[in-house]
């Protein structure tokens, strides 16, 4: 009987896109995924995937822009968090519309964490949609979002790296991405074949783009995209950018003005995106070290991320790349294993 594969994709903010590039390295390998667990930015990414939708997705972040980030941003301060998180839902919905996670192309399940009672919560049916809202819910950023009665924020805070879950979901070989790990590649090996000759020959490029110099706002924005000479009903991620290239200046404008509000003049030292990003960067590497520890992965996976922020979404070309570099270093230990 074949082994099944289970992929846990972590929490790590911007750095998630990485997940695209893991996915594409077992893609390119014909290692096959029978089940996703996600916490935060990995439950977005592989409840795309799950939907068969990863291709329109991979096109919309690799030419986004910070300005264009910025629309997705629907200030609320003062509130629960600063942003109240309607943009980015409708940006999901475009990507998984009414789809119920029991009716996923492949098993899924999404991490939460309950504000109220402080616990885990597995988020494995019901519409896909509104457990990744609710998995993405950045403490202080995003406000929680309310189902069924709780408040849920970010899986980060409770399970960086959901392995458990694929474990209670029963899958042969578990293969985990840490997004938050500061040391280099040479630690990051197997966990089933820790012996296995450590460095290396350099990965070899796959068809995964690293583009070597990153465009300017003005230059990203005016130029043409490759996917934008496609017809627009065959390419969803098309006609997203369409709409937000037409509006993206006044929200622009409009956020601008809001912060330049709260910080003041002159101020020295980090911002208050800054102060959340590394706080949460610091928690969810400690508790992803005890996770690691009580619940190993068969292959683990940690590219290094740690000179990209949580907040840089601008930068999904290089990140999607060190996935896919980083993946393929591990694909003869994984192909060990599932042989």
């Amino acid at each position: 009987m074949q082994k099944t594969v289970g992929l846990a994709l972590g929490s790590g903010g911007a750095r998630g896109w990485a997940h695209i590039g893991v996915i594409r390295a077992l893609e390119a390998a014909e290692i096959t995924v029978s089940a996703i667990a996600g916490a935060s930015i990995g439950a977005l990414v592989g409840a795309v995937h799950a939907a068969g939708e990863l291709d329109a997705l991979e096109a919309l972040v690799r030419d986004l822009t910070w300005r264009e980030i910025v629309s997705y941003f629907d200030l609320v301060f003062p509130s629960s968090g600063l942003l109240d998180g309607n943009r980015i839902y409708d940006l999901l919905s475009e990507h998984l519309q009414e789809l119920l996670i029991e009716d996923a192309q492949i098993r899924f399940c999404c991490v939460a964490t309950d504000l109220t009672q402080g616990r885990e919560i597995c988020l494995n049916q019901g519409r896909m949609v509104d457990a990744v809202r609710a998995s993405i819910s950045i403490p202080g950023i995003f406000t929680p979002f309310e189902r069924d009665g709780a408040h849920l924020g970010d899986g980060g805070i409770v399970n960086p790296v959901p392995v458990s879950v694929l474990r209670a979901m029963e899958t042969d070989v578990v293969i985990a991405v840490n997004l938050n790990h500061a040391a280099a590649m040479d630690s990051s090996v197997s966990s089933a074949d820790a012996s296995s000759e450590e460095g290396g020959a350099e990965p070899q490029r796959g068809s995964v783009r690293a583009d070597s110099e990153p465009a300017s706002d003005e230059q990203a924005v005016a130029a043409e995209t490759p996917s934008s000479q496609e017809a627009p009903e065959a390419n969803p991620a098309s006609q997203l950018l369409t709409r937000l290239r037409d509006n993206y200046a006044a929200m622009q404008d409009r956020l601008q003005e809001k912060i330049n509000g709260w910080m003041p003049e002159g101020q020295q030292g980090p911002n208050i995106f800054d102060v959340i990003g590394i706080s949460l960067n610091v928690m969810e590497q400690r508790i992803t070290e005890n996770q690691l520890a009580m619940h190993p992965p068969d292959i683990l996976i940690q590219p290094p991320l740690m000179d990209y922020g949580i907040f840089d979404f601008h930068q999904a070309a290089d990140i999607i790349q060190l996935g896919y570099e980083y993946t393929q270093r591990q694909v003869p230990d994984l192909k060990r294993l599932l042989s």
